[in-house]
This record gives structure tokens, C-alpha cells and sequence, in this order.
């Protein structure tokens, strides 16, 4: 058979320059891949005439059957991968599992685009060496199609994000070679900083009760690096898939780690928003689209099946393989639309955007099967977040994303000036007061039955001005109460946390008298113990009758034993006694500490506090109380988490306030109204990094050696590695240590969402308002009668 040689000139040159570049195998075994690759390129251009791929790009009645039609069709094709594909070619050129492949197109289209002319001769090694000028288009790599239509994209829409199908997405990816040296040191210079988690000890024995499984987190960094050893790995991207993998079984969203080929590339989309709802917020809820209940909610079909899996469990499946959350339920909420996670960011819902989930490849199609009979099934999509310029292949992609460039330099960080919730007023209704970043707000309800009423929104701990967060939490409470407001709704809806001392404020605004104990404990790791050694040693220079707050750094305050209170109130006597280690699971701890708010350096202090006194300390003594815990309810949604969660258990704990969570699985019972992470301090990498430069000219030989041991490699290949470094230890588990994050608490009452709430909050509210006040019950447990 004649075979044409400009057809397969091009790859067999690109075979010869993968073995003339390849540094990581050996002679014999590159010259085995060689002879693999020469005769899989001389069989591709061989194919060109029976392709069926090709053959039906010629025969489509949409394409016509002319050659140059086909060829027209093609050229614009591999400019543009977003064009309608005929029917009979998607068909005829779908692989063994009926997937069609972009790149399979693209290739049949480079035989239908290269030039014609044909030998009868086999190429001799004269034209392997020195093959004639040609277009090299019989090979198309995945990242050259990204790479072209981005770039298209961008030309006409230079501000948008340019997107590809997720299926082309993660071919590119999975076309990274592994660099099995920068590998292995990546996951050693990962290690020590896994060393500050502080519950490894019960990850890898959780309670019985805990949402999550067993995971043993040193085991599994250490499995991946026997893999990586092993080539257990086919390609750089399934080796950080892996990676990645091993923090998002942890279920802790303070220990997270975005390796540079999984964060910097793509992130994965679908077409489709879900909403989970209940007929009358009792029954249990069913799944329908966003739109179809945005737009037309008396012909909204209910979901029943999600790729051929029933709905609801195909979405537990789904949320469980990502979790933003340690329990189910707030998890399963995650994946849908709500108001107050579109109020942040256009968010509607993880099941078709944002959420740690949308790094891992969905597949590449989404087809809905509706109770009504009738289906949908649409592509996925990956925005493109790399910049693609100079990337035709998997190697430059590799380069692009994951090549170390010089030394580590901290970048520099810039404030935002835009507002913390940009759809806010899409999402709620004009309120009363409300802080300019829109992270707390105040309401009041009307119509009959909720005259009484107000709502406060805290949608985050973590204003861009803590003063006017405090000042107007302040107002709105003496407002309420002046305006024959007898009961109010604490909305914590979306709430992942921020400043812990934000919310030490707010709990003491609602209940003055009531000191907060908030208590925590460190995991006395190598490098952490280092640290306070050195720091506790460097207080020393400080004389307490004339330092100012502002001459003690912050990370003095961290590992010194000058600092903090112990578990009964009391100053620490000495370095042993605060950070001892104490034994506990076979592990080593500090104590049991405190925050010391009489200590203006944790509060006022502009330097490193938050930059105000906290309600009931210093200038903020004597307020008063406006509603008691009877005339109080906390809403939920399970995203609670983090410094919500310290609010909620002074509120549930400390002060007796009750609680409803809404929606969760469509399952009986009650749900976790906190169902994030429940830890007291959360430690960026980096911080870490620079705690223990700072400790280095004054370190011992042997502390030196453990400090060296951070190396600047983790953050330059990581996005936004972090820890969870202190846990929260509850006041019923002091006895046994327990962290927080592992002790079940379900809320009071649980509520599922309707229609109604999707389009309008108010509704969300009035039936909270109705089950905590009005009598009118919960679909799953019970609230006091006093309430009514």
C-alpha cells in the first residue's frame, strides 16, 4: 500500500525528538520505545485510508460529500473545537466505550488537511535525520487543541476565561510526563509540614460516629512516595490527582494542599445547577434543575437518575469524593444551589462549579434522566486557567505548570477593595444595617405572625473592618429591641469562619455575662517544639513594665509560655508545664490553652490582632443582654466551620441556644448543623516557612537541622498548603482530649428547603421562624415549647 509521507514524517520526527530528549530511561529502553513508536506512526499514516473516523467526515450530509468540503470543515474545526461535530461523525468516531475523543477527530481531520501526494517507498535514515520542511500536523496533541482555542477564545473575548470539554482538558493533562526526581522531592518537602496537623492521631482512628473513614496521613504520603519509586505512576497528572487525593480524604478543609498541575491547569464545570426541595419542607427533598425551577417551577421534572445512577445517590457519591465538609449531609447541600452561596460569588451550587471537587475530572459528559421520561445530556466543560501561549504539548504544559524557576520569594499580597459578597443584594432582601462587605447584615420579617422577628446574616467572621463588623452587630441588636423585635434568627448559612476573636465579640454582644471558655491544644511536633524553645527563650529579652505590644512579634505570642491561659483560667508557671509534651494516643501535646482577652495584644493591638476590644474586656465591660436563649435560634446549612463553629458552641454549650439545619440527603432523622471543620487554628504553610526563618540565626545545631528541614520546594509547587494546627477541645471532653472536630452534635430541629426558598430567603426564614416560634414543629426532632 502507498503511504503518504507527509503524513508521517511529522511523527516519526516527533518520535525522534522524544528520544533524543528523554533523559530518564535507559539506552535499551528507549530503543525498544523507538521501534514501538516508528512502527505506531507508519501503521497511523497507514490508516488514513480506511479511517472510519475520516471516512465519515467525507460522507456527512452536513459536511457534503466533497473532499474540499471535508478539508473546509476540518480547518475550522482544529481552530475551533466548539463547533457542531454532524451526528455521524460524533457516532464513527467514538472509541470502544461509545466516548468521542476530540483528538480523534483531530486526527482524522490531519490526514483530511495534509497535502495528498503519496510514495510508494518506506522512508530511508537520511530522511530521519533531515526530513524535508513540512506542516506537522499527522500528530495533534490534546495540548496544542487547548492550546489553539484558547487562543481564539481570547482574541475574541480577551476578559473571559476560555473554555475547552473537560474530556480535552483531561487528555492534555494526562499527556504530562512524570518527572519522577521532582516528584520524589516534592513529597519529601511535603512531609514536615504535614508534622503540624494536629489530630493525625484520630484520623487514623476516628469514632465510630464520625462522617469520615479511618486515613492515616503519614502512612499515605509515604505509600505515594513508594509508588513514585516503584513507577507505579503513568504520568505527572495521575501522580498529583493522588496527591491531591491523600488531603481530601483527611475531610479537614484546614488541611488542604493544591498541587501546581492540578490547581494552575483547569477546573472542571458542568452545564447544569441542581436544587435539592421538599413539597412542604417535611417530606423528604427530590432533585431538579436550577433552571426548570428558576424559570418554569410548575413543569420542573424531578431528577431521577444522574448517568444512570439514582440522583441522590449518584450526588452522595459525587460530594463524598471531594468534601469541603466532614459530614454527609453538609456535603450533599454543598452540590446545590442556594441563596446564600450565590450571595458570595455567583456560586450556584459545587455540583456544577467551584468547590475542591471541580480539580478532579467529572467525565466527559452529564446525562439527567427525569421522572417526566425524557432525558438531557451535555458535555462537560474545563475553564482554562494556564496560559497556553507556548504550550503544544505535555512536556511544555509540565514546563509551564511545574518547572521550579530560581529561589523561593514570598509573594507579595494585595488587599482587595472589592465587596466580600458581590451578589449579595441579588441574594437577599434590602436590609435594616449591614456591614459595606455585606458579611453581616440585619433584617426584620413582616406580615402576620413574624412582627416580632428579626434576622441577623452573618455570612463570614472575616470582614475587611472588624471594627464596623462589631459596631454594627451592636447597633442592629439595640435596634431590634427598641423596635419591639422579641425574637431573632442567627442565619450562619455559608458561614466558613474567619477571625476566631470576631466571634469571641459577637457571642459576647448576645450574652455578655457569659465568659467563653474556648480551649486548645497544639500538636508538639519536632519543628514546633523547636520553635518554642527558641521564642520562649526570646521573650526573655522583652522587660514587661516597658515593652509596648508592638515590639513582640507575633510569633513570640504563638510559641512562648509568657502567652495564654491554662484550661482553668490561670498563667502558665513555666515552659514545661505549657508545652510539656504530654503523652496522649501515643503522640505528643501541649496543653490545654487559652486565649488571655485581658491581654490587649490578642485584641486591640492594630500589629497582630484584629484591632478592637472585645465585648466584655477592657473598654466593653457592662453591656446589655437584649434576647434571652429562649428568643434565640441558630440557622444552619452544615457549612458551618472554623471559628462558626467556636460561635455555635458558646451559643449551644455555654449559653443553652437552640439550633435548625436545613436540607441535607433525602434520609429520616436529624443532621449536624457544623458540619465543617471544627478546629481552633488554621496555619498556611508559608506561615510556617516563615516562623522558622525567623528562628534560624538563633537556633541550636540541632534545631537548625529540624528547621531545615521546611523547604521552600512545598510552597513553590503548592498552592495555598495549610494545617489545621491547634484542636478544638470541647468542655465535656477535657477529660479524654477529644478534639471537636471528631464529637457528633446534630442540631435541634432539621427543616428541608422549598421552591419558594430558592427564589426568595424571606421564605427561609419565615419557616425557621415557624418551628422555633410559632409552633408549627420540625420535620425531624424538636424544639421546647417556650419557643412557641
Amino acid at each position: 500500500m502507498g503511504l503518504n509521507t507527509n503524513l508521517w514524517r511529522p511523527a516519526l520526527k516527533y518520535c525522534l525528538d522524544f528520544f533524543l530528549t528523554s533523559t530518564e530511561l535507559a539506552f535499551h529502553q528507549m530503543e525498544y520505545i523507538w521501534i514501538v513508536l516508528l512502527l505506531q506512526t507508519i501503521s497511523i499514516a497507514a490508516g488514513c485510508v480506511t479511517d472510519s473516523c475520516l471516512l465519515a467526515l467525507r460522507s456527512a450530509p452536513h459536511i457534503s460529500r466533497r473532499h474540499a468540503a471535508a478539508q473546509d470543515f476540518c480547518t475550522a474545526y482544529l481552530q475551533d473545537l466548539t463547533i457542531d461535530v454532524p451526528d455521524e461523525v460524533k457516532t464513527a468516531c467514538q472509541d470502544e466505550n461509545n466516548v468521542l475523543h476530540q483528538s480523534r477527530i483531530a486526527s482524522a481531520c490531519a490526514c483530511e488537511v495534509a497535502p495528498t501526494e503519496t510514495t510508494s517507498t518506506l522512508v530511508t535514515p537520511a530522511q530521519i535525520t533531515s526530513p524535508p520542511a513540512v506542516a506537522e500536523v499527522s500528530f495533534v496533541e490534546p495540548c496544542a487543541l487547548v492550546s489553539s482555542s484558547s487562543a481564539t477564545q481570547i482574541a475574541t473575548a480577551p476578559y473571559a476565561w476560555p473554555t475547552v470539554t473537560a474530556q480535552l482538558a483531561h487528555e492534555c493533562l494526562n499527556s504530562m510526563p512524570l518527572n519522577k526526581t521532582a516528584a520524589i522531592q516534592l513529597v519529601d518537602a511535603i512531609a514536615p509540614y504535614l508534622e503540624w496537623q494536629s489530630d493525625l492521631a484520630w484520623k487514623k482512628d476516628p469514632p465510630a460516629d464520625y462522617g469520615c473513614p479511618a486515613h492515616d496521613v503519614i502512612a499515605a504520603l509515604d505509600q505515594v512516595r513508594k509508588n513514585l519509586v516503584e513507577n507505579k505512576y503513568e504520568n505527572e497528572y495521575v501522580f498529583q490527582i493522588d496527591l491531591y487525593g491523600l488531603f481530601l480524604k483527611g475531610c479537614d478543609g484546614h488541611m488542604l494542599m493544591f498541587p501546581d498541575a492540578v490547581s494552575r491547569s483547569f477546573v472542571f464545570t458542568r452545564q447544569r445547577s441542581l436544587v435539592s426541595v421538599s413539597e412542604d419542607g417535611r417530606s423528604l427533598p427530590v432533585i431538579k434543575l436550577y433552571d426548570d425551577v428558576e424559570n418554569s417551577p410548575e413543569t420542573a421534572s424531578v431528577v431521577t437518575k444522574i448517568n444512570g445512577i439514582d440522583a441522590s445517590t449518584y450526588i452522595s457519591n459525587f460530594s463524598s469524593k471531594a468534601p469541603d465538609f466532614n459530614d454527609a449531609d453538609a456535603a450533599y447541600n454543598s452540590m446545590f444551589f442556594s441563596k446564600s452561596s450565590f450571595a458570595e460569588a455567583g456560586t450556584k451550587g459545587y455540583f456544577s462549579s467551584n468547590g475542591l471537587i471541580h480539580h478532579i475530572y467529572p467525565g466527559p459528559t452529564t446525562t439527567f434522566t427525569f421522572a417526566n421520561g425524557s432525558s438531557l445530556t451535555l458535555e462537560n466543560l474545563a475553564t482554562v486557567l494556564a496560559d497556553f501561549d507556548n504550550v503544544a504539548n505535555g512536556q511544555q504544559l509540565y514546563s509551564t505548570l511545574c518547572a521550579v524557576h530560581g529561589d523561593y520569594h514570598e509573594a507579595e499580597e494585595y488587599e482587595s477593595e472589592t465587596m466580600a459578597y458581590p451578589y449579595f443584594d441579588a441574594a437577599y432582601p434590602e436590609p435594616i444595617i449591614a456591614t459595606s462587605d455585606s458579611t453581616l447584615s440585619g433584617h426584620y420579617l413582616d406580615g402576620q405572625g413574624y412582627e416580632d422577628v428579626a434576622v441577623l446574616t452573618v455570612l463570614a467572621f472575616d470582614p475587611q473592618s472588624t471594627s464596623q463588623f462589631q459596631e454594627v452587630a451592636q447597633q442592629f441588636l439595640a435596634d431590634a429591641k427598641r423596635d419591639g423585635k422579641t425574637k431573632i434568627i442567627i442565619d450562619l448559612s455559608n458561614n466558613r469562619g474567619g477571625f476566631v476573636l470576631q466571634c469571641y465579640d459577637l457571642f459576647r454582644q448576645f450574652f455578655p455575662t457569659i465568659e467563653q471558655r474556648g480551649i486548645s491544644r497544639w500538636r508538639a511536633g519536632k519543628a514546633f517544639m523547636a520553635l518554642a524553645n527558641i521564642f520562649s527563650a526570646d521573650f526573655n529579652k522583652f522587660d514587661p513594665a516597658t515593652t509596648t505590644n508592638h515590639q513582640i512579634p507575633w510569633n513570640i505570642s504563638l510559641f512562648s509560655h509568657h502567652f495564654n491561659l491554662d484550661a482553668s483560667s490561670k498563667p502558665f508557671r513555666s515552659f514545661e508545664e505549657k508545652f510539656g509534651p504530654y503523652k496522649i494516643r501515643d503522640d505528643n501535646f501541649t496543653n490545654t490553652m487559652q486565649i488571655n482577652l485581658d491581654e490587649p495584644f490578642y485584641s486591640l493591638s492594630d500589629g497582630y490582632a484584629i484591632g478592637i476590644d472585645i465585648t466584655g474586656y477592657g473598654s466593653r465591660k457592662n453591656f446589655t443582654q437584649h434576647f434571652d436563649a429562649k428568643d434565640i435560634i441558630m440557622l444552619y446549612d452544615g457549612f458551618c466551620s472554623s471559628a462558626c463553629y467556636a460561635f455555635s458552641n458558646f451559643m449551644r454549650a455555654q449559653a443553652g441556644v437552640k439550633s435548625i439545619a436545613m436540607g441535607g440527603r433525602p434520609r429520616e432523622g436529624l443532621m449536624q448543623g457544623v458540619g465543617g471543620n471544627k478546629g481552633a487554628l488554621i496555619l498556611s504553610w508559608k506561615s510556617i516557612f516563615k516562623y522558622a526563618q525567623q528562628a534560624l540565626p538563633k537556633a541550636s545545631e540541632a534545631q537548625a537541622k529540624i528547621l531545615k528541614e521546611l523547604s521552600p520546594l512545598a510552597l513553590q509547587r503548592i498552592d495555598n498548603g495549610l494545617v489545621n494546627a491547634q484542636d478544638f477541645i470541647p468542655l465535656d471532653h477535657l477529660g479524654d482530649g477529644l478534639p471537636a472536630q471528631y464529637v457528633r452534635e446534630e442540631s435541634d430541629c432539621r427543616l428541608f428547603y422549598t421552591e419558594k426558598m430558592i427564589n426568595d430567603i424571606t421564605f427561609l426564614w419565615e419557616a425557621a421562624a415557624d418551628a422555633a416560634f410559632n409552633g408549627k414543629g420540625c420535620a425531624y426532632g424538636s424544639l421546647p415549647e417556650r419557643m412557641s
